[in-house]
């Protein structure tokens, strides 16, 4: 009895049609779908924090260092620079964070600051450049401080203002 081929044994060819359509129905349910769900979830990424004065209540104050950052002669970022203090009658205050004295002189500071503050919030802004790990560092210090909150503040991106400009 011959029950596959000319040769005596069985035929094991796959029928790839089914496989085929099934693969081309995923894909063109796929196309259909894909444009939906991207226009349905929309993630609030903000490139810009809001500014700290519109987060104030009139007459609210809150205390600002500025992180800077120690360079080489190459203008590459060797470590951290001075913590300065957003204040004009606070303009000749700095402290170094890389020296325990120093960093022990600002936690007092900060002390001295937020604890006189209804919202004990320090904001923080650094280069752009430096690493968190001093970021973090001065975080740190904050919190030692008496800080309840420390934030980082960013500025606007100078490409947007190029563009509105040409």
């Amino acid at each position: 009895m011959d029950t596959g081929g000319s040769k005596g044994g069985m035929k094991s060819d796959i029928n790839v049609t089914p496989l085929v359509d099934i693969v081309l129905v995923l894909l063109i349910i796929f196309i259909v779908i894909t444009p939906a769900v991207n226009n349905a979830v929309k993630l609030p990424l903000a490139k810009h924090a809001p500014k700290v004065d519109q987060q104030a209540d009139a007459g609210q104050k809150y205390l600002t260092l500025m992180l800077t950052s120690k360079r080489n002669d190459k203008y590459e970022v060797i470590g951290p620079g001075a913590v300065l203090i957003d204040d004009k009658d606070a303009k000749d205050e700095r402290f170094f964070i890389n020296d325990e004295g120093q960093r022990q002189k600002l936690e007092d500071y900060i002390n001295r600051n937020v604890s006189q503050l209804n919202d004990k919030r320090v904001f923080v802004k650094a280069d752009a450049d430096l690493p968190f790990k001093y970021i973090n560092e001065l975080f740190q210090s904050c919190r030692k401080g008496g800080a309840d909150e420390a934030s980082i503040v960013t500025s606007e991106d100078k490409d947007t203002k190029k563009e509105g400009g040409n």
